[in-house]
């Protein structure tokens, strides 16, 4: 992982735990979805993709059990 993510990670981290210190739920959730936004930036495209098949594919088997 290059030392920038890295350090963009942390700081997303930091950031959302401060936020949850001080009772501040709404920084504390837009922290962390900022979190998992650079993790996912990190992830390799194809693994996303598939991952988003499988929640499609899972949505329309539920969908369609009602």
């Amino acid at each position: 992982m290059p030392i920038d993510q890295e350090r963009r990670l942390a700081q997303a981290a930091a950031t959302a735990h401060a936020a949850q210190d001080r009772g501040d739920d709404f920084a504390a959730s837009d922290a962390w979805r900022r979190y998992v936004l650079i993790e996912d930036a990190l992830r390799d495209p194809q693994d996303l993709l598939d991952e988003g098949v499988a929640l499609s594919k899972l949505a329309i088997d539920l969908w369609l059990q009602r």
